[in-house]
């Protein structure tokens, strides 16, 4: 992840942010330090935990400053990382609490009868938590359909917040000077702005610009790409390689949305087409995708996304995909045809079968347009197969490395291990890091 100086300058707010709570506390109530170190520790940790949860909002609004310097795939793997952090700090602070004399029946029993609003609304925001970052991190694996895990996540992030600036007001420690409740109420603004921005505002910008479903093509390896037409206005300019959240439906307000990389060219015209190649994967794909017809609407929020060739210049590209990974950089091979040029690209193309080769023809046809070989890897090769088989490694890979390799740039989109090991396995065989680019589509 290369970092900017809007980058830089973001985390800079991002982190003084988290720590105003604390520090203001400790300017405006002094006094307070001179009690229990164990006490005040279980404090900081709680106001840190939720400076960290009221920030959460600011990672996942898809707000460009933040974004673009790093790719939104990267906040949202640092929106996991942080809400786990949160969790555990808010677990410390009634830990160190109880350790320090406080009734833990009370404190942690929402249901207790000598509890009050303070600890009642602090237990039910906690749990709530717990279930908001275990249904999170292990929602596949409890098979939360991607629709209804973004309306729970949603709902259930506002009630902790809310749950715990009440304990705050409650509990009054710390909270009752002026200038600690004019950062709470500055606080609750931030967070109320930006779900009204994220969920309200920013879709209806796009009210006006939808688009139209012209065609749905049935692709190997269980996928369809949609041909989208923009209707009453110059549709987007996009990179080679980046994605935009597509909803469908009449209105661009609700849930719903789903990230998805351009699999055409980026030199479109304004008025002109966009395409999305989408594999069937979970409910929406398999179920909604299939059977969207032409004259249907959709909504494009974008594009998004660092992994582009426009971005990365390179005397030649080495390109490693696997499966529907092929999308984004399918986009920048067309791209390149396009623009005629001629820089060489070699493609690594894993999948399970010969049938399972998305754009196979299309990729055949762009030789003829550019210079691109491509190697393509079976792990179930039919019975003539003279290529390459088995699962794409590094042993693949080197064998048909480049001459002057070190100056090519390096994308690899794929499932997950093979993004893992390929970004281990390229520096390890002599490629800088700083060329080895990849993104993660682990969000719907």
């Amino acid at each position: 992840m290369k970092m900017t100086v809007r980058g830089i300058l973001f985390f800079f707010i991002y982190f003084f942010l988290v720590t105003l709570p604390l520090s203001t506390a400790m300017v405006s109530n002094p006094l307070r330090l001179g009690g229990s170190f164990t006490i005040e520790l279980g404090v900081g940790a709680g106001f840190i935990g939720l400076s960290l949860m009221v920030l959460e909002f600011a990672l996942i609004s898809r707000i460009k400053f933040a974004a673009q310097p790093f790719g939104e795939d990267a906040l949202q793997l640092f929106h996991n990382m942080m809400g786990i952090l949160a969790l555990c700090l808010l677990l410390v602070h009634p830990l160190l609490l109880i350790f320090s004399g406080y009734p833990a029946f009370t404190w942690l029993n929402p249901f207790a009868s000598a509890g009050n609003a303070a600890t009642r609304t602090a237990s039910l925001a906690l749990y709530a938590l717990i279930l908001l970052v275990v249904t999170s991190a292990w929602r596949e694996k409890l098979r939360i359909p991607y629709e209804w895990w973004q309306v729970f996540h949603g709902l259930l992030s506002i009630f902790i917040l809310l749950a715990a600036m009440v304990h705050i007001y409650m509990i009054g420690r710390y909270s009752t000077t002026d200038i600690m409740r004019a950062l709470w109420a500055l606080y609750a603004v931030l967070v109320v702005g930006l779900i009204v921005w994220y969920k309200i505002i920013q879709p209806l910008t796009r009210w006006n610009k939808r688009w139209v479903v012209v065609d749905n093509k049935a692709e190997r390896g269980a996928a369809h790409t949609l041909v989208l037409k923009p209707e009453g206005h110059d549709g987007l300019n996009f990179e080679p390689g980046q994605y935009a959240w597509i909803k469908g439906g009449r209105s661009p307000l609700g849930y719903g949305q789903h990230p998805i990389s351009f699999s055409s060219s980026a030199e479109t015209k304004p008025g002109g087409e966009v395409s999305f190649t989408i594999k069937e994967l979970g409910d929406w794909s398999s179920e909604e995708v299939p059977n969207l017809q032409p004259g249907e609407f959709m909504y494009l929020d974008g594009p998004y996304g660092v992994l582009s060739s426009d971005r990365e210049q390179g005397m030649g590209y080495v390109l490693i995909a696997g499966g529907i990974g092929i999308t984004p950089l399918y986009s920048m091979c067309q791209t390149m045809a396009e623009r005629e040029d001629k820089r060489p690209v070699l493609l690594f193309y894993g999948a399970g079968k010969w049938e399972d080769l998305t754009f196979r023809e299309g990729l055949e046809a762009l030789k003829a347009r550019m210079n691109l070989q491509v190697i393509y890897v079976l792990q179930d090769p039919p019975e003539n197969w003279q290529g390459e088989r088995g699962y794409l490694d590094t042993g693949i890979v080197k064998r048909y490395m480049p001459k002057y390799f070190k100056h090519y740039v390096y994308f690899i989109c794929g499932p997950a291990p093979l993004m893992d090991a390929m970004e281990i396995a390229l520096p390890e065989l002599g490629v800088p890091r700083e060329k080895v680019l990849s993104e993660r589509f682990s969000m719907s």
